[in-house]
């Protein structure tokens, strides 16, 4: 296979696939049985580790990736991997042997032989079957049987004089018909899609020299993690992750959409395949994936503050920008009329997971709580649909919808601001909970909406209170009794705070301020990856390893610094002029 620049992959960390494609190829290092597993992303599988490949028998491996072929190699074994559809996977031995070692665990798999080369993994821990086949090469297959399962099942593929091939599909109840490819074609097609996808939503960044690879790992997270539309996903839709978090939760969406902008049909996709769930009452589901949707739990509605966004950039176009409106106007209203649970029409959140920030200190105490940041990004809403009202010639809902943003800003502030900060309060006792949280200053996203004077105390007491750290801000500030290194939404900085932070400083006149976050993260990006988190003292990726809300909002971070670079630019050389 011909020879393209290879990306820095750990797999450990960034699994291996490739968009429309439901396989992932990942280094397994947590648990006793290490090493390279195939894995299905599927929404329902209850495990995802189909094969751990053994190369010349051993564990150890090590890997080159480009966006098409994922190469292993030990001893005298090498492997290329290329991934095909939703369900398939070629891997061509040279030389050396490879063996793979069903991950039989649960209580009714088994694994069988069909034919002279072909075998049948019925894998019911992972919802899914898999069909193996083997061209070339010589097969051997071990088996134990315990009376009810395959308690172990390897199939050894051995190439001694050349190459040999081993084509997996994954199905459901038919296995899939139709031709092989050959693997060569496979990779570099997918190769292909990789580096327009690079370009379109990389742009010239991705050949510079000092943050090109970077960008080029946000932009393989981005497309490596997208699924082909089926099941419950009624479009072409981006995973969090391919690693554990396979799932569109419906705030994440927000910000891979706004990555997309240069795409206009891509980033409506992004939006809409939330929307495209949203229920009889107006509300969105706490996410959704292949096999279903999960509405236990919500996620604060900054769809508005996104879609703002994204016509101020010309990321969506005019039918996208209509077609949103009602669905906007009934999620904004559900909050009003399903989550007010008092006289004083403030909604809540009934649990962390509902702002998103899950174990923010803010409910630490218990809930319903109402939050500031709430009102803001319902405030934000509210300026969105009277933005699209305008845009469709609706000029009374414009003005409705501008007037009830502004009173929204104003009970914000009345019941929030305490005269030096914004809290959170108890629902039910109107009592102010304790917490250092920067949730609660996440009104400054309004920007020069909110009070100039409640404004710079927020920005003083962000600066003075010590959230502020080399790699940007952090959730929970180091000094306060509740900070953890590790502790999620407890101190590790996070991609959406940061953006939603950067960009209200933005619009409060404080560029300054928000170019210098910015710069931090974009920086601990550059040297973590694209995590789920960092340690804020450290900068380390934490949890998940390979988000793609993190690649999302660095991806637009670059674009956005470019953009302001390239203007300065103009001007000057209009002044010189």
């Amino acid at each position: 296979m011909s020879a393209v620049p290879l990306l820095g992959i750990d797999l450990s960390t960034t699994p291996f696939s490739r968009r429309g494609s439901y396989f992932a190829l990942s280094r397994v290092t947590d648990h006793q049985d290490s090493g390279v597993y195939l894995r299905t992303v599927r929404g329902d599988a209850r495990h995802r580790e189909i094969v751990r490949l053994l190369l010349d028998g051993g564990t150890e491996a090590h890997s080159r990736t480009t966006a098409g072929l994922l190469t292993l190699h030990h001893g005298t074994t090498r492997v290329e991997v290329a991934l095909d559809g939703p369900g398939r996977a070629y891997l061509r031995v040279h030389s050396g042997s490879l063996t793979l070692d069903f991950r039989a665990t649960s209580q009714y798999d088994s694994v069988f032989q069909e034919g002279d080369s072909t075998w049948r993994f019925i894998d019911s821990g992972a919802n899914r079957n898999y069909r193996v086949r083997t061209i070339g090469g010589e097969t051997r297959f071990d088996a134990q049987w315990d009376g009810i399962r395959n308690s172990e099942a390897r199939l050894r593929i051995a190439a001694p004089d050349g190459a040999a091939t081993i084509v997996v599909d994954e199905y459901g109840s038919a296995v899939p018909t139709g031709p092989l490819d050959d693997p060569d074609i496979v990779a570099a097609m997918a190769q292909a899609d990789f580096d327009a996808w690079c370009r379109t939503h990389g742009s010239d960044e991705c050949d510079d020299p000092v943050i090109g690879d970077t960008v080029r790992l946000a932009a393989f997270v981005t497309w490596a993690a997208i699924v082909p539309s089926g099941g419950a996903l009624r479009r072409e839709s981006m995973l969090m992750s391919k690693n554990r978090m396979t799932n569109v939760w419906s705030w994440d969406h927000c910000f891979n959409a706004m990555a997309l902008w240069r795409d206009p049909q891509a980033a409506a996709d992004q939006l809409l395949a939330v929307f495209d769930h949203q229920d009889e009452h107006g509300c969105l589901p706490d996410y959704v994936n292949d096999a279903g949707v999960e509405r236990n739990f919500v996620k604060p509605p900054i769809h508005g503050w996104s879609i703002t966004r994204l016509m101020e950039r010309g990321g969506l176009d005019e039918d996208a920008i209509a077609a949103l409106y009602e669905p906007l106007r009934r999620w904004t209203e559900w909050w009003f009329a399903h989550r007010v649970y008092g006289e004083d029409g403030i909604p809540s959140y009934n649990h962390g997971n509902d702002s998103g920030w899950d174990n923010a200190t803010t409910f630490g105490v218990g809930v319903p709580v109402q939050s500031p940041d709430l009102l803001a990004y319902l405030a934000l809403q509210m300026r969105a649909l009277a933005l699209i009202a305008d845009r469709i010639g609706r000029d009374d809902e414009a003005r409705a919808w501008t007037e009830r943003a502004d009173t929204t800003v104003r009970t914000l502030c009345e019941r929030f601001w305490t005269g030096d900060r914004f809290v959170a309060r108890d629902t039910l006792t109107g009592r102010v909970i304790d917490s250092q949280s920067l949730l609660t200053f996440i009104p400054l996203v309004l920007g020069d909406l909110l009070p100039a004077a409640l404004r710079d105390t927020t920005v003083r007491r962000l600066l003075d209170g010590g959230y502020l750290t080399p790699h940007g801000p952090a959730t929970e500030p180091p000094g306060s009794p509740h900070y953890e290194a590790d502790g999620y939404w407890r101190g590790p900085i996070w991609a959406p705070s940061t953006m939603l932070l950067a960009d209200g400083l933005r619009r409060s006149g404080r560029p300054d301020l928000a170019d210098d976050i910015e710069t931090r993260f974009m920086a601990t990006c550059a040297g973590a990856g694209m995590a789920e988190n960092f340690d804020a003292m450290t900068g380390a990726g934490l949890r998940d390893r390979s988000m793609t809300w993190t690649a999302s909002v660095y991806l637009s971070m670059v674009s956005e610094h470019a953009e302001r670079r390239a203007l300065a630019d103009r001007a000057l050389c209009e002044r010189a002029s």
